[in-house]
């Protein structure tokens, strides 16, 4: 099927649907009389809307120019940090700026704030040698410069502790062994699933060789079990002493990963003094550190650790950013469109999700245009930058909340969350009438280079599920990967690695999509098959 540029034109969508351009003649140029074959065909409003939107971000978009600001003047913008709410109030100006209404900041609170100061990780012995190390967000410091063993930690119950009473005083304890990555030229972000190996037709099968034995699955832990070990394992490595845990980062040739969260409750007050400081090490030396703690010969590793940090006690206030175009005919109910405007520190927060906080804008900008122009959404469409988006879900979970009587006339939340990549598809969370719905009403997106279909996927991790837990259709967005494997929470996380050509195109497609969805006759349809619950087979006994 062809397919245009994302900087297409309203001649190219016309052209692929069908739609041919009128000649336009002068009053002496009489044109020929036309036969009924050549009629000119009609173009729909709505078709004639989607190549406004799809010119307008195409001529006028401020991508380039708000990621800039917000990555290299703001920068990093920690949840509960300054920068973030600068980001928050930058934001709203803009949205100001660009002719919304109703435009605010809504307030909701955490425990704590934290800041980062410094992590000094060197190996002493065998040899002298800086390692790469972040302290993790939220982690406390260390009393002081700590010199100590590297321990493997190999426990899988609390009773496995025990062998470990009185090794640990000043460690580093390295929880089990090295992740095994992909190597730097794979960029795919999730990793495939391993092809089965059949054998080859021209080896045949050897009469006495054993079947393959089948991994049979084990009984995962409840998320209630495994936060219990987790909190039995700190107590235990605070009780014995220990420096810090150490974790692998799992990217290659020298990248760090971040993530951290505050503790709930009462527990916030007491997290500086009773959880154990953690690092996150790079691949390459959390593997040299594994090696020589587990050689058999060889000299045993020594290192010397220092991490400095600041808790700020709270409550904090944090915002989420808030503005929208009312919409003309059925202002209460809403069409969303969110990305987190919160980020990690290692970088600048450009890929996660300074790019999805600028085509929220500019979508925001793009459609308040039109609006200008006449062409006011039917729905209010509302511009959501929320926060606390890393630790999960916190901002959007707060909106949820704040907002619980409208969510009935909530149409659609749709979000934009995975770096620089053109926007291939939405991830419709299992909704089969949303899907026969968008097959036809998004045909316009056809024309957009990059774009395939939405399909049902289940998709997780970003915030756009607080809304489909209450049974708004919620859908993020599929994206080609692009580098987000190197940049996802890494030191990486630059404004080099944008590309605002694909920007404009998630701009083009999630405008375009927002405005369809808010001119429909009726909300989106809530419906979704249920999924059944395998159902447990009662043992056989005998009589």
């Amino acid at each position: 099927m062809p397919r245009i540029s994302h900087l297409g034109t309203i001649p190219a969508i016309l052209a692929y649907l069908g739609l041919g351009l009128l000649s336009i003649h002068s009053v002496e140029d009489a044109p020929k009389p036309r036969l009924a074959s050549e009629a000119p065909v009609e173009v729909s409003p709505a078709v004639a809307l989607d190549g406004r939107i799809i010119e307008e971000v195409k001529v006028k978009a401020e991508l380039s120019k708000n990621l800039r600001y917000l990555c290299d003047e703001i920068g990093p913008r920690v949840t509960g940090s300054p920068a973030l709410e600068k980001a928050n109030r930058w934001a709203e100006a803009k949205m100001k700026e660009y002719g919304l209404s109703n435009v605010r900041l809504e307030p909701w609170e955490i425990p704590v704030a934290w800041e980062r100061v410094s992590c000094n990780l060197r190996l002493l012995e065998p040899h002298a040698k800086p390692l790469i190390a972040a302290s993790a967000a939220w982690s406390p410091s260390t009393p002081g410069t700590l010199i100590g063993p590297v321990v493997v930690l190999e426990a899988k119950t609390k009773d496995d502790l025990a062998k470990y009473k009185g090794k640990l005083k000043n460690a580093i304890v390295l929880r089990g062994a090295p992740v095994e990555i992909k190597p730097i030229t794979d960029l795919s972000y999730i990793s495939p699933v391993p092809k089965k190996v059949e054998p080859k037709k021209e080896e045949p099968k050897k009469e006495d060789s054993k079947p393959a034995e089948i991994p049979q699955p084990t009984a995962r832990p409840t998320s209630t079990e495994f936060e219990a070990y987790r909190k039995a394992v700190g107590e235990f490595l605070k009780s014995e002493g220990a420096a810090c845990i150490a974790i692998d980062s799992a990217k290659p040739h020298g990248l760090l990963v971040m993530t951290g969260r505050w503790q709930e409750g009462d527990r916030a007050a007491t997290q500086a003094s009773e959880t154990m400081p953690t690092v996150f090490l790079a691949h390459e030396h959390y593997r040299l550190l594994h090696r020589l703690a587990t050689a058999k010969d060889g000299t045993p590793p020594k290192v010397e650790i220092e991490i400095t940090n600041k808790f700020i006690p709270g409550p904090i206030t944090v915002f989420n950013t808030v503005g929208e175009i009312t919409g003309s005919e059925k202002p209460d109910e809403f069409v969303i469109v969110g990305a987190h405007l919160d980020s990690w520190d290692l970088g600048s927060g450009a890929t996660d999700n300074g790019t999805g906080s600028s085509v929220v804008l500019e979508c925001a900008r793009t459609l308040a245009a039109l609006a200008k122009q006449g062409h006011r959404p039917k729905r209010t469409i509302r511009f959501c930058l929320f926060t606390g988006e890393e630790q999960g879900l916190h901002g959007s979970k707060a909106y949820v909340k704040r907002h619980e009587d409208e969510m009935p006339k909530t149409s659609m939340a749709l979000v934009h969350d995975t770096g620089t990549g053109k926007v291939t598809g939405f991830n419709l969370m299992n909704r089969e009438a949303v899907k026969k719905l968008f097959d036809a009403e998004l045909a316009t997106l056809k024309t957009i280079d990059g774009w395939k279909e939405a399909t049902t996927r289940v998709s997780g991790g970003t915030d756009h599920l607080p809304f489909d837990a209450v049974n708004v259709p919620g859908f993020s967005c599929q994206q080609d990967i692009d580098e987000y494997r190197l940049t996802h929470h890494t030191q990486s996380d630059t404004f080099d690695h944008v590309k605002i050509p694909n920007l404009v195109q998630g701009a083009q497609v999630i405008a375009v999509t927002a405005m369809r969805v808010a001119n429909l006759p009726e909300l989106l349809p809530r419906e979704k098959p249920e999924v059944k619950k395998p159902e447990k087979k009662e043992a056989k006994t005998k009589e």
